[in-house]
């Protein structure tokens, strides 16, 4: 009973994979309208579960099947990623896309919210894996799902492609650590590092193998390049999520598996050099990866996004450039950075989904993706343009909007530390930033609509929900202290030195 309590969200969304399979063959190809509301109730379920476990039973911590540790991190993951879906599905049904996709499309959301969700639980090497396929799978499907769009199966194509490079190369550093650790356990493998394994030379190798998969979770450098090609040719609503939860679930596996890796290991804080990543000991090699992937994701994502024409390709680029930022409080490996890490990924929640929600909406409208869409929108549709500037603003990083206090808080975490030229170079590329997001303002309110531009008209169903994502990106900025103590409460169970 103790495993089935633990475990309940799992069930819960298994249980909607199956009833919305169910429901679609006796509706015999039909997509009938109860599919929506299946998946909608299986994942509120699962946030609600999430949610009443957070609240009542914090400090709790289960080691179940000797594969997952159910502690509060992994709730709030699972609970994060629920929330993704569900936004996704809605946005499904009022914008960019099918309004009635089928009940496959359904299963394979909430499937990849039990991957993530396990993926943000694993302690043992072979779940992990097992629950990093599933995520990637059932991203392979949804992006191809438009069966006779040409960009979307390209699309689904390159990642695919992408996917299986990157998932040979961690599963063979998974094998490396399995050696070196003598079992699959993450604990075992926290042990062996401990006892010396990790000044052996097999052991940066598996390190550089194993961070590959992740890089390419979370879109990191140098296995970020299908990300502009795959949100380009996905439909709005999997692009988000795939944005956001995909990414939330790609870092929650890499802290349970840095956490194991003998990061706590003479990590002397306060030192502010470089020449601690390069010491040679265990904690070294992890952080000189990390930190190394942490300044070029960022760099080079927000190069590569001052390029763009195209709407989502510009935000793939800057969701690597995110992936920059948060790499950075990973690197660090404090409580405050990885509290750090948690806030923004609450506040990247919001301004992705409300930013692909939008752009969605635009695209719709206007029958193109490219930045010219976006003409005259200031004038063409005020209420829509005004909640896609409060998006970028807080995307940028400025005030009074919420994803300037994700940033503060970031940076706050590595200048703690003594990490001056770190935040530097994070703040450096948050100016570089201010020039693409400054791009499609432009384009709404100093250029004039085109005489022939059709009008931009958005349902009801897809205001409030674009309302009610861009409510916390101001709402948040002025009651943020509460989650800022929040968020550091939900990471008791790794081990975390200073």
């Amino acid at each position: 009973m103790t495993a089935v309590s633990a475990l309940l969200p799992t069930i819960l969304l298994t249980a909607g994979i199956l009833a919305v399979l169910l429901a679609d063959a006796v509706g015999k190809g039909r997509r009938p309208q109860v599919l929506p509301w299946i998946s909608g109730a299986a994942l509120v379920g699962t946030a609600a579960v999430a949610i009443v476990w957070l609240a009542g039973a914090r400090g709790d911590d289960r080691i179940v099947l000797g594969a997952l540790r159910m502690d509060a991190f992994a709730f709030v993951m699972t609970l994060f990623c629920a929330v993704a879906g569900l936004v996704s599905i809605l946005a499904t049904l009022v914008g960019d896309g099918n309004r009635r996709p089928g009940g496959e499309f359904h299963a394979l959301v909430l499937a990849a919210v039990v991957g993530m969700s396990v993926l943000g639980a694993a302690v043992d090497m072979v779940t992990l894996y097992l629950a990093f396929e599933l995520v990637s799978i059932t991203g392979y499907v949804l992006v191809g799902m438009r069966r006779g769009d040409r960009l979307a199966n390209e699309a689904s194509l390159k990642y695919v492609l992408f996917g299986a490079v990157s998932s040979g190369l961690m599963i063979y550093g998974l094998s490396l650590l399995f050696g070196l650790a003598g079992g699959t356990s993450l604990e075992a493998l926290r042990v062996a590092v401990a006892q010396g394994a990790g000044t052996q030379p097999v052991f940066g190798a598996a390190v550089l193998l194993v961070f590959a998969g992740f890089a390419f979770k979370i879109s990191a450098v140098p296995f970020h390049f299908w990300a502009p090609d795959v949100y380009q040719g996905a439909p709005t609503a999997v692009a988000g999520f795939l944005s956001v939860a995909s990414k939330a679930a790609g870092f929650a596996g890499l802290i349970r598996v840095v956490d194991a890796l003998g990061a706590t290991a003479q990590r002397a804080a306060g030192t502010g050099t470089v020449l601690r990543w390069l010491d040679g000991s265990p904690a070294g090699v992890v952080a000189t990866v990390l930190g190394v992937c942490a300044v070029l994701t960022m760099t080079l994502g927000n190069l590569g996004a001052c390029r763009q024409n195209d709407l989502k390709r510009l935000l793939a680029y800057s969701s690597i450039a995110q992936a920059g930022y948060m790499l950075m409080a990973v690197t660090m490996w404090t409580p405050d950075a990885l509290a750090s890490l948690v806030f923004y990924l609450v506040t990247y929640l919001f301004m992705n989904l409300a930013a692909f929600l939008l752009a969605g909406i635009v695209i719709r409208s206007a029958g193109t993706s490219s930045l010219d869409g976006l003409k005259g929108l200031g004038y063409r549709n005020p209420w829509l343009a005004g909640t896609f500037t409060v998006v970028m603003l807080s995307l940028t990083g400025i005030p009074p909007m919420f994803g300037f206090l994700g940033k503060f808080v970031l940076f706050a975490s590595v200048l703690s530390e003594g990490y001056l030229w770190f935040a530097v170079i994070g703040l450096l590329n948050g100016a570089i930033s201010l020039y693409y997001y400054a791009k499609p303002l432009l384009r709404m309110y100093l250029d004039g609509p085109a005489p022939d531009a059709p009008a931009v008209r958005v349902s009801p169903g897809a205001a409030v929900l674009a309302g009610v994502l861009v409510l916390p990106v101001v709402a948040f900025f002025l009651a943020w202290s509460p989650l800022a103590t929040w968020t550091k409460s939900v990471l008791p169970t790794l081990r975390i030195g200073s």
